[in-house]
């Protein structure tokens, strides 16, 4: 473990400044601010904020309408130790504390350590759309939740959650303007079905589009060829049949019609020459269906039913340029999940069940299937590869809580998951100059395994308003597949197994100065045996990709945030984010070596230092934040790293009774800097290794105006 003294002493010492600082008294010369409760519900026990033993970070409805934030993409780089890897149209691939996948390209497997969701729908590894419109929060929770997600949840989990249906009408409309052709407008209404029942049947309806020109021109074709043009529309019904059900439903369709564009030859960051431009395509139709029942005596049953169809297409000119060797990747996948989740929880009494204060049983099941057909049509060899992925998890869980004290609380979880895998990579490859076949290639690997984790978390309340928490929880990343038939076994592996990981925090929350400051800080220790790391093996357009096992890895760190109520308009904001890591050497069975250094994806600090000040009625408000992060390396058996950045967002607006006008900009002093970085040879005729730079959006402003009834 490297640094894990100066990490803890350093928790220490915060918690002593925040606990001395509650015992002094302060004059109340400034107004006592009120903080709504904010709950949290990607946890297994939904909680309100403040009572939560968990690193999390939340923002709620009023951070998400402050101007500039129009996709969960624009929060990423301000989270304590979230990460994530570019090379798409928006953010999908991401990472916490150093867990999580950075890609999926033909024959990778759709296997992600980061659970994403919209509400009850499941979209891991299908970031791209992450719309804010109409959203009520956006939580997320760091550290594996293998109590409440088991596989997909190694890293932690992002759930975005939307507005919901209200007995009353109300609704939103808003719209935004800005450089980068930037044109996006949303409507949203709900209110109830049945005015002499208000309560029986509700429904709230959010329409949303969005384009602009993706930052890219090209300069071949002269038009904007990674423009954005992304679609979604969401019903949620509520419906209280009578005093004992209570039934939740959403729909949700998304049709994400983006170019991809993005890299050139010389770095140049904002021209491409692409003969032949890509696509980043997304069509999502998805339900979701909860029921709750409180029909039981100390019990309340809640069955949760899931369906996702997902088409996408994912395309790149593989040269860059109208002037080599004229090779285009063309990806297209279908997936499909299904989940079904039952669960009972106890009513929240004392001695629910003797000893036990509270518990939580359940049950669940996903199936995942996902079809690809891989194309790359370089004239003189035209390849081709269709890969089958098809997936079942059966899960028990149980959580339990017993109370020593009115101020003491132990919380026991427990997990066990049965993963089954089976899949089927095909090559194909037709030589033009011959006009023949190479003979077939087919692999059909599987995998299954029984995994366990679960948690031990001790509460104390410190105080009335300071909450402590010291947990250790067993997560896990489920073995797999390797589906990409241009690998070769054995030397290459069809299989990888399961990795481990151990996670202790101790953490502290809480406010003082009568509310005015609240402030949460969490030390972490992750220890990770069998490490799963992908590798992949070419040059230019023709690349081979698996996942393997390396060694152990270790990850240490904190993230704390803090907020100041200056005064009852004006506030002051931080977090701070810390981690060191390290990679024990390995070496693959087919020779890939890597690790012995930090682990990619693990930048050493990060921090957003931010300032609001908005009226409690009509006037001008505005908000400030400069946000940081060291570098980090995108892979584990790369030495590239994407180079640190500091970057500065601010608004300024007016808000008149239901209307709110606001002039926004981001990345105010135009910093450059990467998403994502790679380190090969494309360029013909040598094909030399070199650095190559997916680099970040640049300086936007824009104004948007909403209204709101």
């Amino acid at each position: 473990m490297k640094h894990p003294i100066p990490t803890l002493l350093l928790t220490a010492v915060i918690i002593v400044a925040l606990t001395a600082a509650r015992a002094q008294t302060v004059p109340a010369v400034v107004p006592v601010v009120t903080l709504n409760a904010v709950r949290v519900t990607a946890d297994l026990w939904e909680s309100p904020l403040a009572r939560l033993s968990a690193s999390v970070t939340v923002y709620d409805d009023a951070a998400l309408r402050a101007g500039s934030v129009h996709h969960f993409g624009d929060l990423v780089d301000q989270i304590p130790n979230l990460t994530w890897s570019g090379g798409t149209s928006r953010p999908r691939y991401l990472q916490i504390r150093g867990v999580g996948e950075n890609s999926q390209y033909e024959g990778e497997t759709p296997d992600s350590a980061v659970r994403f969701l919209v509400d009850d729908l499941d979209f891991t590894g299908l970031g791209t759309l992450g719309g804010t419109f109409d959203m009520k929060q956006i939580e997320v929770l760091r550290g594996p939740q293998a109590g409440a997600f088991g596989a997909n949840a190694a890293g932690g989990v992002v759930r975005l959650v939307t507005n919901a249906p209200t007995p009353f009408w109300t609704g939103r409309v808003e719209t935004s303007i800005g450089e980068d052709a930037l044109r996006e407008g949303g409507f949203a209404i709900g209110g109830p079905l049945i005015a002499a029942k208000p309560e029986q049947f509700m429904a709230r309806l959010a329409i949303y589009q969005h384009n602009s020109g993706g930052f890219r021109r090209n300069v071949t074709l002269n038009r904007d060829t990674n423009a954005r043009d992304e679609f979604t529309a969401r019903l949620r019904l509520t419906a209280n049949l009578s005093p004992l059900w209570r039934w939740e439903g959403t729909v949700l369709f998304s049709d994400v019609n983006n170019g991809f564009d993005e890299y050139m030859l010389d770095n140049n960051g904002r021209r491409t020459f692409s003969g032949q431009p890509g696509r980043d395509e997304q069509r999502s139709t998805a339900g979701s269906l909860r029921g709750t029942y409180a029909g039981l005596a100390g019990a309340r049953l809640t069955t949760v039913t899931g369906g996702s169809r997902v088409k996408s297409i994912y395309s790149y000119d593989d040269d860059w340029t109208a002037a080599s060797y004229q090779g285009f990747s063309d990806l297209r996948r279908t997936r499909t999940v299904f989940n079904e989740e039952l669960r009972l929880d106890s009513a929240l009494t004392r001695a629910a069940l003797g000893w036990i204060d509270r518990w939580t049983l359940g049950a669940y099941f996903s199936k995942t299937d996902e079809d690809s057909a891989y194309t790359d049509t370089d004239p003189g060899n035209i390849r081709g590869l269709t890969a089958t992925y098809r997936a079942k998890n059966l899960s028990l869980y149980g959580q339990i809580a017993h109370d020593f004290s009115a101020h003491t609380r132990l919380i026991v979880g427990l997990r066990t998951e049965r993963v089954d895998l089976d899949g089927r990579g095909t090559k194909t490859r037709y030589r033009t100059s011959r006009g023949t076949y190479d003979p077939v290639i087919t692999f059909v690997p599987s995998f299954d395994d029984t995994v366990f984790g679960g948690k031990l978390t001790l509460e104390q309340d410190i105080a009335a308003d300071i909450l402590g928490f010291a947990s250790t929880t067993r997560g896990y990343k489920a073995g797999g597949i390797n589906i990409d038939a241009r690998i070769s076994p054995p030397a290459d592996p069809l299989t990888y197994g399961t990795e481990t990981l151990w996670n202790y925090e101790v953490g502290l929350r809480g406010n003082w100065l009568e509310h005015r400051l609240t402030g949460e800080v969490t030390a972490f220790y992750l220890d990770r045996a069998d490490t799963q790391v992908r590798d992949s093996a070419g040059f230019g357009g023709s690349y081979r990709f698996f996942t393997a096992n390396g060694r152990t890895a270790h990850i240490s760190g904190l993230e704390a945030s803090v907020a100041y109520a200056v005064t009852k308009e004006w506030a002051l904001r931080g977090t701070l984010a810390h981690m060191e890591s390290a990679l024990d050497p390995f070496k693959l069975t087919n020779g890939s070596t890597g690790g012995g250094r930090r682990l990619a994806n693990t930048p050493r600090y990060g921090y957003t230092l931010g300032t609001d000040y908005r009226p409690a009625a009509n006037g001008f408000f505005a908000h400030a934040e400069l946000v940081g992060r060291a570098l980090q390396f995108d892979s584990n058996n790369q030495d590239e790293a994407r180079r640190a950045f500091h970057i500065y967002n601010a608004g300024l607006g007016y808000a008149w009774r239901e209307w709110t006008f606001t002039l926004w900009g981001k990345n105010l002093l135009n910093e450059r800097y990467e998403k994502r970085v790679f380190f090969f040879g494309n360029e013909d005729p040598n094909y030399v290794e070199t650095r190559y730079e997916d680099r970040a959006d640049p300086r936007q402003l824009g104004v948007s105006a909403a209204y709101r009834f």
